[in-house]
């Protein structure tokens, strides 16, 4: 069953990181309905925002391959009505 989910993804060097990041968001960008992201220049860091729309497992593949890269946090929490 799919539902929506918040995803929050920190990228503490962007540096390093970003690439890969980027990669992975474009490969999901179908289960993606929201993306907003804050590249904090002067620290090296990013701060992503995504609404994601999906089944469990999808983002359980999402986040993992995002949780692997080096320099990146994930967190992810699903949507509910009520």
């Amino acid at each position: 069953m799919e539902r929506f989910y918040t995803v929050d993804i920190i990228v503490t060097n962007r540096d390093d990181a970003y690439e890969n990041v980027n990669q992975i968001l474009h490969d999901f960008s179908r289960y993606i309905k929201l993306r907003v992201g804050y590249p904090i220049e002067s620290e090296n860091m990013a701060v992503i925002f995504v609404l994601f729309r999906a089944t469990n497992d999808i983002l359980g593949s999402f986040t993992g391959k995002l949780g692997q890269i080096k320099n990146v946090k994930v967190k992810s929490i699903p949507i509910t009505k009520g």
